[in-house]
């Protein structure tokens, strides 16, 4: 009889830690189920989220340990701007990230940064193309004022009677109207040859920079621009960088790749790391890309 009641007592305390542990999991799930709703991003925000090192290329012309030290350098960005641990590097189990030279897309990036580049030398010749003329002219103003002077102080000395009753005083104002000339042409002279080496100086920039377009490739056909690229497929991630024509355009170009990762999508501010198109404006993370990934992973 013993036995009975504490085998059924025993059924009952079974019983009733199968009904907790059933609320427990419905709960969860339903809690889960809503946070997806409202946040449908929400899967590929989950952190931290491991990268590892694929394919090398060796047209890259980088190490391994080169590689993944610019990656980490990406990584980091994010890191230290979101305050949390958001990527890390996990050679065992991290996504693949893969260098695969594309010339087509090393092309048109060399392109974009002669664009780039032409641009740096247009802002730099243009000031002068407009200053030096009214320089130049300015200066000729002021040579004719002088010449006019010194042909008045000629004529002045010409005049000049030495036998006058205040010939003595006249004498004295007459070298120091000459002392000032003097100090004023040395004055001219500075200038005309600050504007001579400031014409050397933008002739050479417009040397160069016509040298510029003259040896550059010519420009392929119109086609995409692409030099990275972040994949998902089930939560599968693989990112691809296709070129890159410097380090700090690269760490650029991962960083954005890692905001695809999380599912951000472009930014509209061009300074920002998500905006659309590289460019030289993307030196780190901004406000605009933080607000983006907090947007997209506002509940993790």
């Amino acid at each position: 009889m013993n036995f009975l009641i504490r085998l059924i007592f025993i059924a009952i305390l079974v019983f009733l830690g199968w009904r907790f542990w059933t609320q427990q999991q419905v709960g969860s799930s339903v809690e889960q189920l809503t946070h997806q709703v409202l946040n449908p991003k929400s899967p590929y925000c989950q952190s931290p989220l491991g990268w590892r090192l694929g394919r090398l290329d060796p047209a890259f012309n980088l190490t391994e340990a080169q590689a993944i030290q610019l990656i980490s350098t990406a990584a980091d960005m994010w890191n230290q701007a979101s305050g949390q641990q958001l990527l890390h590097h996990d050679p065992a189990h991290g996504f693949v990230i893969d260098f695969k030279f594309d010339a087509r897309q090393q092309q048109l990036l060399k392109q974009r940064l002669l664009q780039r580049n032409l641009a740096r030398y247009d802002d730099a010749i243009q000031p002068g193309l407009q200053n030096l003329p009214e320089k130049f002219a300015e200066l000729d103003a002021k040579i004719a004022e002088f010449n006019q002077q010194k042909a008045l102080l000629q004529q002045q000395i010409s005049q000049f009677q030495p036998n006058a009753h205040n010939a003595e005083a006249q004498r004295r104002q007459l070298e120091q109207q000459q002392q000032s000339l003097v100090r004023e042409a040395d004055w001219l002279e500075q200038q005309r040859q600050q504007l001579m080496r400031d014409q050397d100086y933008l002739n050479e920039t417009i040397r160069q920079r016509n040298e510029l377009v003259q040896t550059a490739e010519q420009p392929t056909a119109a086609a995409s621009f692409e030099v990275g690229l972040m994949t998902i497929k089930q939560l599968q991630r693989q990112m691809t960088i296709f070129a890159f024509s410097s380090e700090t355009d690269l760490i650029a170009t991962i960083a954005h790749e890692f905001g695809h990762a999380f599912g951000i999508a472009h930014t509209e501010e061009p300074d920002s790391i998500m905006f659309h198109q590289l460019n030289a404006q993307q030196q780190q993370l901004t406000a605009a890309d933080i607000q983006a990934w907090q947007s997209t992973c506002q509940a993790q």
